[in-house]
Protein backbone atom coordinates (compact mmCIF):
# COMPACT_ATOMS: atom_id res chain seq x y z
CA UNK A 1 0.00 0.00 0.00
CA UNK A 2 1.19 3.35 -1.33
CA UNK A 3 0.75 6.26 1.89
CA UNK A 4 0.66 8.69 -0.73
CA UNK A 5 -2.03 7.02 -2.31
CA UNK A 6 -3.67 6.51 0.65
CA UNK A 7 -3.65 10.36 1.39
CA UNK A 8 -4.54 11.09 -2.56
CA UNK A 9 -7.51 9.14 -2.04
CA UNK A 10 -8.36 10.91 1.13
CA UNK A 11 -8.34 14.36 -0.12
CA UNK A 12 -10.59 13.26 -3.26
CA UNK A 13 -13.07 12.12 -0.49
CA UNK A 14 -13.30 15.12 1.10
CA UNK A 15 -12.75 17.71 -2.01
CA UNK A 16 -14.40 18.13 -5.16
CA UNK A 17 -11.84 17.15 -7.67
CA UNK A 18 -12.49 20.50 -9.87
CA UNK A 19 -10.97 21.94 -6.40
CA UNK A 20 -7.93 19.76 -6.10
CA UNK A 21 -7.08 20.62 -10.16
CA UNK A 22 -7.26 24.22 -9.09
CA UNK A 23 -5.05 24.23 -5.91
CA UNK A 24 -1.77 26.43 -6.11
CA UNK A 25 -0.19 26.99 -3.19
CA UNK A 26 0.35 30.85 -2.66
CA UNK A 27 3.04 33.06 -3.61
CA UNK A 28 4.02 33.40 -0.09
CA UNK A 29 4.87 30.04 0.17
CA UNK A 30 6.62 29.83 -2.99
CA UNK A 31 8.90 32.31 -2.48
CA UNK A 32 9.76 30.74 1.22
CA UNK A 33 10.53 27.57 -0.75
CA UNK A 34 12.80 29.34 -3.36
CA UNK A 35 14.69 31.07 -0.56
CA UNK A 36 15.47 27.79 1.61
CA UNK A 37 16.60 26.14 -2.27
CA UNK A 38 18.81 29.34 -2.70
CA UNK A 39 20.29 28.87 1.18
CA UNK A 40 20.56 25.29 0.47
CA UNK A 41 22.49 25.91 -2.65
CA UNK A 42 24.78 28.01 -0.92
CA UNK A 43 25.48 25.81 1.69
CA UNK A 44 24.16 27.86 4.82
CA UNK A 45 20.45 26.25 5.31
CA UNK A 46 20.40 25.02 8.25
CA UNK A 47 19.12 20.96 8.93
CA UNK A 48 15.46 22.17 10.05
CA UNK A 49 15.70 24.12 6.51
CA UNK A 50 16.31 20.90 4.87
CA UNK A 51 13.93 19.28 6.22
CA UNK A 52 11.25 22.13 5.06
CA UNK A 53 12.39 21.97 1.93
CA UNK A 54 11.94 18.05 1.56
CA UNK A 55 8.19 18.73 3.33
CA UNK A 56 7.64 20.84 0.48
CA UNK A 57 8.71 18.27 -2.20
CA UNK A 58 6.91 15.75 -0.44
CA UNK A 59 3.70 17.59 -0.27
CA UNK A 60 4.57 18.46 -4.19
CA UNK A 61 4.45 15.15 -5.00
CA UNK A 62 1.00 14.30 -3.07
CA UNK A 63 -0.57 17.40 -4.92
CA UNK A 64 1.10 16.22 -8.35
CA UNK A 65 -0.72 12.95 -7.49
CA UNK A 66 -3.94 14.07 -6.23
CA UNK A 67 -4.38 16.38 -9.22
CA UNK A 68 -3.67 13.48 -11.74
CA UNK A 69 -6.16 11.54 -10.32
CA UNK A 70 -8.52 14.45 -10.01
CA UNK A 71 -8.44 14.38 -13.96
CA UNK A 72 -9.75 11.24 -14.47
CA UNK A 73 -12.54 12.14 -12.07
CA UNK A 74 -13.06 15.12 -13.56
CA UNK A 75 -13.49 13.15 -17.30
CA UNK A 76 -16.12 10.58 -15.91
Amino acid sequence: MNPYLTLVDFILTHAKPEAVLQFRASEEVHDYFYMLVDKEKNGIATQEEIELINDFMNVEHIMRLAKAKAKQYAHQ
